[in-house]
């Protein structure tokens, strides 16, 4: 087809000039006739009578695959003005021309018949669809399959890079640890082990409550929503079946900030209140109330490229008693343990004191 054009062109009348010329006349005769077809628009018998005239002979299944590759419409009418652009131009203007999606099929809302360009965030170039593709595949894909993994045994102890504590035994005489966003409660009497899978990412520190049946553990910020900025923590029980979820308590990023990941925890004697440390620059320093979330105070932990804090440990010692023998006094201090430094702390009402 190009070349018969090229043949056919002149100073005064390119390629494009005289097929746009034999459209027309095509869409002419077509008016005289009595058979009007909307403008712009060509039928395959129109179309194979075109070619005919300049020369080119086309099957019927030559035109009508030559319909669907350059974008007939619901009635099976070619814009011709759309076919000469397509046919004369080079291969980047004819991409341009292709209609495009933006990010992958989606698993609601359809479109999966789509055929054209499809961008990617990450892709410097456009990708296709195979020319097989078949949308009712990706229709069925989108629903979850009947099948599922039941998740069985855990091996190998994620000890190596952890700053913080990270191993206990609870009140049941079990062991309680965690690998990648798992926690793991293991039996050793019946080598049996449970799960609790309520982070979305991994693990970074663990802390037991005091009755040894809590478990607190901090994870860094997730990925999967493409923010990467607010980590979060879980209370959990470790003694129940299947270990299940008492508290959660979420970290957002603050004045630009991210808190990147939870740096370590601690529960104090009394177990009521919980101090963790986050991963932004300043190993801010925070006790809370965990049963209801409520913040007592916070601080500024270390300076520097998160860890800088390795681990947090509440003095356990009873400071006094209370007046004619009372009740001792619950401890408020506690100290925070990292590169080069330990400091010391004590929470009040109104704020969190630290001296080296």
């Amino acid at each position: 087809m190009r070349a018969t054009l090229s043949a056919l062109a002149s100073f005064n009348e390119d390629e494009r000039m005289i097929l746009l010329r034999q459209c027309r006349h095509e869409e002419a005769c077509a008016a005289q006739a009595a058979q009007p077809i909307p403008p712009g628009l060509l039928n395959t018998h129109q179309f194979r009578h075109m070619w005919r005239s300049l020369g080119v002979k086309l099957s019927r299944e030559q035109a009508a695959a030559m319909f669907l590759r350059h974008g007939c419409d619901v009635q099976g009418l070619l814009p011709y003005e759309v076919f000469a652009a397509k046919l004369q131009g080079s291969p980047a203007r004819l991409l341009a021309l292709e209609p495009e999606q933006k990010g992958p099929y989606k698993a609601s809302g359809g479109g999966w018949g789509f055929k054209g360009k499809i961008l990617y965030r990450y892709c410097r170039k456009p990708v296709f669809p195979p020319s097989t593709w078949d949308g009712t595949l990706a229709a069925v894909s989108a629903k979850p399959p009947k099948a599922g993994l039941i998740l069985e045994w855990v091996y190998g102890y994620n000890g190596k890079h952890n700053t913080a504590p990270n191993a206990f035994y609870t009140a049941n005489q079990k062991i309680v640890y965690f690998v990648a966003a798992l926690g793991i409660v293991y039996d050793p009497a019946n080598h049996t082990q449970q799960f609790f899978q309520g982070h979305d990412d991994d693990i970074s520190c663990l802390a037991l409550h005091p009755g040894h049946a809590l478990v607190a553990t901090g994870q860094v910020a997730s990925a999967l929503d493409g923010s990467a900025d607010s980590p979060f923590l879980y209370v959990w029980d470790a003694t129940l079946s299947p270990p299940t979820s008492v508290q959660r308590i979420d970290f957002p990023a603050e004045g630009g900030s991210s808190s990147r990941l939870i740096v370590a925890m601690a529960f104090a004697p009394d177990g009521e209140r919980l101090v963790v440390v986050t991963g932004d620059n300043r190993h801010t320093v925070a006790v809370y109330k965990w049963r209801n979330k409520q913040l007592l105070n916070q601080g500024v932990g270390h300076n520097g490229q998160p860890p800088q804090v390795y681990g947090v440990v509440f003095n356990h010692f009873v400071a006094k008693q209370g007046a004619g023998g009372g009740a001792a006094a619950v401890t408020s201090m506690f100290v925070t343990y990292g590169v080069k430094h330990i400091k010391f702390w004590v929470s009040t009402v109104d704020a969190v004191r630290a001296h080296r």
